[in-house]
């Protein structure tokens, strides 16, 4: 939080009067100060500007499920709005909008994904395979549900965390969007945030608070072996398949990462949000 700014007043007993080359002088270096005060801000706000669109810039690799692994502790990061950050289950896919049915777009409730394209353990099937490059199987076949071609995305004014959601993914992931169920962790789960590496990939580990992992724990062993979407602004940046290389699900005791083809400055961009 910036600091106000405070105008210390001195109150001499006797001063003599200026004269006015100095008055003059004072008075264009005041000029300059304020320049480069104005000058500084500006700076200041293109970065800003500069980082909340590299937000939004990543690089993922379409719908296709990553797993999700346990990260070590990371230091602490700045603050964001609760809205900026959410794991939420995904349901099914949803193809592009088609706004040529020349219908109203539908308002909500969202309809219940149909049977043969719910995204769900028992459909994905996904096993454990340690001869597999993955480390695991899955049914990867699933096609979008077409039902919800007549649904536009959601807006950011209506993505509350107790509704389900239409999002795209991040530029790059492929036409295809996620039709996702209430937020399951949200960014007041978060502790501290950093930017790791491991052979080349770019990743943010998440260290969460008592309360968040509990909290994410629980939203793990709902979802085990099923999709889920890590939202970031509004977009999802990565859709990890919930421990697809273990047979029972496991306690992350409070450490998590999230990877979706990031370089290096998109990492430290989204922890620095966090």
């Amino acid at each position: 939080m910036a600091r106000p700014l405070v105008t210390v007043i001195e109150t001499p007993t006797h001063r003599a009067e200026p004269e006015e080359t100095q008055v003059l002088f004072e008075e264009a270096r005041r000029r300059r100060k304020r320049r480069r005060l104005v000058g500084g801000m500006a700076v200041i706000a293109v970065v800003l500007v500069g980082i909340a669109v590299g937000l939004l810039v990543t690089q993922g690799n379409g719908p296709s499920p990553r797993p999700v692994t346990p990260a070590a502790p990371a230091p602490s990061a700045a603050a964001a709005t609760a809205s900026s950050f959410s794991i939420r289950p995904v349901l099914c896919y949803a193809p592009p909008f088609d706004g040529s049915t020349g219908q109203a777009p539908p308002t909500r409730p969202l309809p219940t994904c149909a049977p043969p394209y719910q995204l769900t353990a028992s459909h994905l099937q996904v096993t454990p395979a340690s001869n597999n490059v993955a480390g695991y199987t899955a049914n990867s076949t699933i096609a979008a549900d077409p039902q919800f071609a007549g649904y536009p995305s959601t807006t950011s004014s209506s993505r509350a965390q107790g509704h389900e959601v239409i999002l795209s993914g991040s530029p790059g992931s492929g036409p295809n969007r996620y039709v996702l169920g209430p937020v399951g962790l949200s960014r007041s789960a978060i502790a501290r945030a950093r930017v790791t590496e491991n052979n080349g990939q770019w990743a943010i580990a998440l260290v969460l608070t008592p309360r968040g992992s509990a909290q994410w724990d629980s939203f793990v062993e709902q979802t085990f072996h099923a999709i889920s979407a890590v939202v970031i602004h509004g977009q999802v940046v990565s859709a990890p398949i919930m421990q697809p290389t273990q047979s029972l699900p496991t306690s992350f005791h409070g450490q998590l990462q999230i990877s979706g083809g990031f370089t290096q400055q998109q990492a430290k961009a989204i922890a620095a949000s966090l």
